[in-house]
């Protein structure tokens, strides 16, 4: 109906978004910068998300944090007032997770990241470690030459790691010069913003530190890859046709809408802002249009008066 068009639906007649909304069996959300900021709620999601539910429509969760398992990712949603369960809530571990045991991996993997990752890989059977990275000031070739590998690692994982430094990109990138080690990143979100115009980085940045010492290409799990949603669309749980994703930043949230066939809504209260948008309008880069939404709400909270 809103063909990427970026439609502003406060300036149009509330019937006409109704109308829009009814078509939607499922909604996808994204988690931070649409339903939350770290452990508060954003004014008016957590209405706005239940009262989809109750009006009859499916609600995911569908998050690229790694640092939490999806468990916790549920706990914190019931805590905050979202009504949700396990099996509606999809995170980038799980995805990572879940490809791992198609691939039937028997080895170890390399975590550089959050708790989220190793919690994710331990319910799944799959052995994983992390290493508290090298505080010393020393030179990198003797932190290099000092450092004891494990020779059973099959795969790195990469993800926010609030340690990351120096030892941690040389261990990563001494283990991935075997070519038959795989590469796996949880997102490509390299920065998330916080209060006071202050920002903090994200596993995007810290996986092209490694992507660019290793000369390796990592495979990455998290939105926009269409893998997390794989399941629930195979087995007709999600209907792309009549699906609906709700997210903050363009790259992820709405890429992963159109590389799964759903319609997207934009909301201002995350990474990206509608000025975002307008450059890729105006870019005149076919690929660049496939980051545009269809809808645009300044925040979740909004909709609710087209739900009444």
């Amino acid at each position: 109906m809103f063909k990427q068009s970026c439609t502003n639906l406060t300036t149009i007649p509330k019937q006409r978004v109704r109308q829009w909304l009814s078509a939607f069996e499922t909604v996808v959300f994204d988690a931070d910068g649409v339903l939350w900021h770290f452990d508060k709620a954003i004014d008016g999601a957590v209405e706005a998300f239940n009262q989809m539910g109750a009006s009859g429509r499916r609600n995911f969760i569908v998050t690229n944090n790694s640092s939490m398992s999806c468990d916790s990712l549920v706990k914190k949603a019931n805590n905050l007032g979202l009504e949700i369960d396990k099996s509606h809530m999809l995170s980038s571990s799980l995805s990572i997770a879940n490809y791992l045991t198609t691939k039937n991996f028997q080895r170890k993997v390399y975590v550089v990241g959050d708790v989220g990752i190793t919690e994710e890989l331990a319910k799944l059977k799959i052995c994983s470690f992390t290493v508290e990275p090298e505080q010393q000031q020393k030179p990198m070739h003797q932190i290099s030459v000092e450092m004891v590998m494990d020779p059973d690692v099959g795969a790195v994982v990469v993800g926010k790691d609030d340690t990351f430094n120096v030892s941690t990109i040389i261990r990563a990138c001494n283990y991935l010069q075997n070519r038959k080690i795989l590469f796996l990143g949880t997102c490509m979100d390299s920065i998330y913003p916080i209060a006071n115009n202050r920002v903090i980085i994200g596993a995007g940045a810290m996986i092209a530190a490694i992507k660019t010492v290793s000369g390796r290409k990592p495979l990455i799990m998290g939105k926009p890859n269409p893998w997390l949603l794989r399941e629930p669309i195979n087995c007709g749980l999600i209907n792309p046709e009549t699906t609906l994703m709700v997210g903050d930043t363009l790259s992820t949230d709405i890429l992963f809408a159109h590389y799964n066939g759903f319609q997207s809504l934009f909301v201002g209260t995350g990474v990206n802002r509608l000025k975002d948008v307008e450059k890729l309008r105006n870019s005149g880069n076919e690929k660049m249009m496939q980051m545009v939404p269809d809808a645009y709400l300044p925040k979740l909270g909004l909709i609710h008066e087209f739900l009444s």
